[in-house]
């Protein structure tokens, strides 16, 4: 049961700031996802979406469960994870195609 995965334009565009190793990785961490998500997701606090971690990131995901599809949203640093995340509460949801 592979999940789809598309990403959003913030997380293109962060990436393409990243040193060259750090998005390879980042990439490949959320290619192994998409068999066993429940096992690499984490829920987050007070937040709709879930977290992958990938070293010093975090990688800021919306998980469609019933059409089986993870969204990267945006990457951050571990320490500034938390601090980002509330630009994102207002448009939750709004990279989906039916949202």
């Amino acid at each position: 049961m592979t999940h789809d995965l598309e990403y959003a334009a913030a997380i293109q565009e962060t990436l393409d700031r990243l040193e060259t190793e750090d998005p390879r990785r980042i990439i490949e961490k959320l290619d192994d996802s998409l068999d066993f998500p429940d096992h690499f997701l984490d829920r987050l606090k007070n937040h709709p979406g879930y977290k992958l971690r990938v070293g010093d990131f975090r990688v800021l995901i919306d998980w469609d469960k019933d059409n089986e599809v993870l969204y990267a949203i945006d990457v951050f640093e571990r320490k500034k994870e938390y601090r980002e995340l509330g630009k994102y509460r207002e448009v939750w949801g709004s990279w989906r195609d039916d949202a």
